[in-house]
């Protein structure tokens, strides 16, 4: 599976980047392949896939979930759809007034896609982790 890893700091408190991440909407929009989020409920939603993502991958929604919330110190979710799985996680520490994230974020294709989209996802996965982390820091350091 397809994955990059990063750290950084951003200038936010531990509790705004977790009540941030833990809005499924937030994520989606960071992830910049969901065009659409209906939540089902506090720990559950589908995501809608923009048009480019579904007809690359076959798979037109994903069904999201939190599995690890730590308050104001980790969180991650899980997407299973057809043919996709998107994984993310985020380490929150605070360091003086500023919070160092450590964030990773995993995308697989399934099937025989997969195979074929497999050495892509692993050349454009570390373009996604950092547009990923520059819309947290645009949303977040401004609040």
């Amino acid at each position: 599976m397809p994955s990059a890893e990063t750290k950084l700091v951003i200038n936010a408190s531990p509790s705004k980047i977790w009540a941030f991440l833990n809005d499924f909407k937030n994520i989606g929009k960071c992830l910049g392949v969901v065009d659409e989020t209906e939540r089902i409920d506090e720990n559950h939603a589908k995501w809608f896939l923009k048009d480019q993502q579904a007809k690359v991958t076959r798979t037109k929604w994903v069904k999201v979930e939190f599995t690890d919330l730590e308050k104001d110190k980790r969180i991650a979710w899980n997407a299973k759809g057809e043919n996709l799985i998107i994984q993310g996680e985020c380490e929150l520490k605070p360091k003086n007034s500023l919070t160092e994230c450590k964030v990773k974020l995993t995308f697989e294709v399934l099937g025989l896609l997969g195979s074929i989209l497999k050495p892509m996802i692993s050349i454009t996965i570390n373009s996604r982790l950092e547009g990923f982390i520059q819309c947290l820091k645009e949303n977040l350091e401004k609040l």
